[in-house]
């Protein structure tokens, strides 16, 4: 495995993401015969320091661990790829538009005032209100969150510890929804790094009939820990 991934991260020294189809095709294919047949992708913090592309690990539901690259950056939105052509579009963290899941985010509204763009400065009072679209024929459903700040935890990542403020989201329907429904309310989850204030992992329920998806920042974490060499290796967890 690990043989594998390095292989493919010597590979991908070779490439540039470009808007060039060819490019991002052959891209891909690299990212295929890397995490081809693998229960959870994984990767030592070497190789995640060593690359030259930002990496993301990916948990669905009860699917297996998959690895995203950061291919664009552009208008204040990070779009992240997977081997299967899924992506992933976040601003400030987060999620805005799914592309290649069952039932894809189409559009969400009021993205300025999420107070997850300003971590410090969340008070207990603080509430957002935004609109959101689904590719399965929902449209303008109003979600309502408020926020708890909890600051202290652990999270270990790369088998080290790591100091992290987590702010816990409780949402709510506002709107009665076409389908039925056996809850309107959820929690999503972001923690961040206590020294820097930088968004590590989190965890966004998109709707109450979508699975949760984790998301944890493996080259960030990359760069707030001391360099390794090839020889030490380790996954997240």
């Amino acid at each position: 495995m690990i043989a594998s991934i390095r292989t493919v991260f010597s590979s991908l020294v070779l490439l540039t993401l470009t808007a060039c189809a060819g490019t991002y095709h052959s891209y891909l294919d690299n990212l295929k015969l890397a995490f081809a047949d693998t229960p959870d992708a994984e990767l030592s913090l070497a190789d995640v320091q060593q690359s030259q592309y930002d990496l993301l690990y990916v948990k669905h539901g009860e699917r297996a661990q998959a690895v995203m690259v950061l291919m664009h950056l552009e208008a204040g939105q990070h779009k992240w790829v997977s081997a299967d052509n899924a992506m992933l579009i976040m601003e400030q963290g987060r999620l805005v538009r799914t592309l290649g899941l069952e039932n894809d985010l189409l559009h969400l509204t009021n993205t300025i005032n999420d107070p997850v763009r300003r971590v410090a400065s969340i008070r207990p009072d603080n509430t957002w209100l935004r609109l959101a679209d689904w590719h399965n024929g929902e449209y303008g459903y109003t979600l309502r969150s408020s926020f708890e700040v909890i600051p202290a935890q652990q999270l270990t990542v790369f088998q080290q510890q790591l100091n992290t403020t987590l702010v816990v989201e409780y949402v709510k329907y506002e709107d009665q929804a076409n389908y039925l429904r056996f809850d309107g309310q959820w929690q999503n989850y972001f923690w961040f790094d206590s020294k820097t204030g930088t968004l590590i992992k989190s965890e966004q329920t998109l709707s109450p009939f979508l699975q949760p998806i984790t998301m944890t920042y493996a080259s960030r974490i990359g760069r707030l820990l001391p360099p390794v060499s090839k020889t030490n290796t380790g996954g997240a967890q």
